[in-house]
């Protein structure tokens, strides 16, 4: 049984180590919340940018520490070094004042230090992975850790690793993301047909180029129904508005949705990068998605292998971005919308595979690995 808070007060803090983006900061949280409710005092270490989100982050110690990629050349690795061991430094001292059980990697290059600090003192170190693919921080860690959890059941990197020691838990979602969870609304004649486009923490300026001249190539019947929430930052964001809505489509364009939750349950459709933590929010809520992995940076390999998993387990499809056209993105969008059956469907696919209770099962796996 899950969720139990008999081993509540065994052992000291539980330390989390977390990126600065959504991806990595979400599911920590999601993961803190259910060891505070389990009696467990927690801290979470991160970096400035993941100290920005601030309600994700509410009631929750945190200590924000120096961080830097080890991305570039020689001088770069220099310079990384030096702010890895201050990092480590000030975490070590922390988990020392805290009397630290546990560490638990979230992957981000800012989980490096924590790790290393938590494995100086002799604590057991936790990784969870996102993604299909091991991260690169969790990669460097995988020699120092005492179990994996991942979200998928396959995940390339983990060749050599004791399978005894890996537990596939899913991905920690937000509590607003499992509230949203239900029926997939139904398409009926002439109701309105509700389009979610997101590109992640870092938005995606693409998007913005490509989703609305593919909205105006729509045939007319169906563009009256249409009621998009389109995640842009772009300067051009209210004309791109005033043009969609010229021709009949209902859009709001905003920088950021902080009622994701919400947006999610009334959703038909999402268009979105296919970062881990965009996944497991719409499997939580079982909605179906076109995906459109980044196609740069050191998630791309991560994001194509997601995208590429789930279109083929049914939940959606995936498009490389150099594919992603408006006169193809509105083929398919006429193609889904007109289908009675091809987003039902997909959306059935993505709530089988959705892990609502995927903070009690990590949270379970933490308290197996707990010394004592």
């Amino acid at each position: 049984m899950t969720g139990t808070s008999t081993r509540g007060q065994r052992g000291g803090t539980i330390a989390l180590a977390a990126g600065g983006t959504g991806g990595h900061l979400f599911p920590a949280e999601a993961l803190a919340r259910e060891l505070m409710r389990r009696g467990h005092p927690v801290v979470i270490h991160t970096e400035h940018r993941g100290a920005a989100y601030t309600a994700a982050l509410e009631g929750i110690e945190h200590v924000v520490l120096p961080a830097r990629s080890l991305a570039g050349g020689v001088t770069g690795k220099l310079k990384a070094a030096l702010v890895i061991g201050r990092a480590a430094s000030q975490a070590r001292a922390d988990l020392r004042r805290r009397n630290a059980a546990l560490m638990v990697g979230f992957g981000g290059y800012p989980s490096f230090a924590p790790a290393l600090a938590a494995k100086s003192l002799g604590l057991p170190l936790l990784l969870h992975e996102q993604s299909t693919r091991m991260s690169l921080a969790n990669r460097r860690l995988l020699r120092l850790a005492d179990g994996v959890a991942t979200s998928f059941p396959e995940v390339a990197g983990l060749e050599g690793f004791d399978q005894a020691r890996v537990w596939q838990t899913g991905n920690p979602v937000r509590q607003s993301i499992l509230d949203a969870a239900g029926a997939y609304p139904p398409l009926e004649d002439g109701a309105p047909l509700r389009l979610l486009v997101v590109g992640g923490s870092q938005s995606a300026q693409v998007f913005g180029q490509v989703v609305p001249p593919a909205l105006l190539a729509l045939d007319a019947r169906i563009r009256r129904r249409l009621q998009v929430w389109l995640q842009y930052r772009g300067d051009d964001a209210g004309d791109i508005a005033a043009r969609l809505i010229v021709a009949g489509i209902e859009a709001q364009v905003r920088p950021f949705f902080d009622d994701m939750g919400e947006r999610l349950r009334d959703a038909h459709l999402l268009i979105a990068r296919a970062g881990a933590t965009t996944a497991a929010d719409l499997l939580a809520v079982g909605r179906p998605a076109i995906f459109v992995p980044i196609p740069h940076g050191g998630s791309r390999e991560e994001q194509r292998r997601n995208a590429e998993t789930l279109a083929a387990a049914g939940v959606g499809w995936c498009i490389p971005e150099p594919g992603l056209t408006p006169e193809g993105l509105a083929g398919l969008l006429e193609e889904l919308f007109t289908s009675p059956t091809r987003l039902p469907e997909a959306a059935r696919a993505a709530a089988a595979l959705g892990k609502p209770d995927a903070a009690a099962l990590l949270a379970d796996a933490v308290e197996r690995l707990l010394p004592g």
